[in-house]
């Protein structure tokens, strides 16, 4: 009986340890992409200043949307124009000419 128990026990954390490491939401991985895209084109402190404060202005914008439960479709179309706003912005920070020697 306890050996039946002990094996329970055992497969039910290999299982949970499992599945826990398979659950992710991206984020991290997407905060790494981008820092490491930095460093092929270094902004200066300006520049990173500006992303900082951008990114700042879409969670409050995203905390007021979601202040009543849920988020309008008007509410999603300018996060979505937010979001595309700061990834336009950083892309031409990293190929921006005077980084590169050019």
């Amino acid at each position: 009986m306890k050996k039946i128990l002990f094996l329970g026990f055992i497969l039910t954390l290999v299982f949970t340890v499992s599945a826990s490491a398979q659950v992710t939401d991206g984020k991290q991985y997407r905060q790494q992409r981008e820092m490491r895209s930095f460093q092929h084109g270094d902004p200066n402190r300006y520049e990173s200043r500006r992303l900082h404060h951008e990114q700042f202005r879409y969670k409050t914008a995203r905390r007021r949307a979601y202040y009543d439960g849920r988020i309008s479709p008007y509410e999603r179309r300018h996060l979505n124009k937010m979001r595309r706003h700061e990834h336009r912005e950083l892309r031409r920070y990293r190929h921006t000419r005077h980084y590169h020697g050019i």
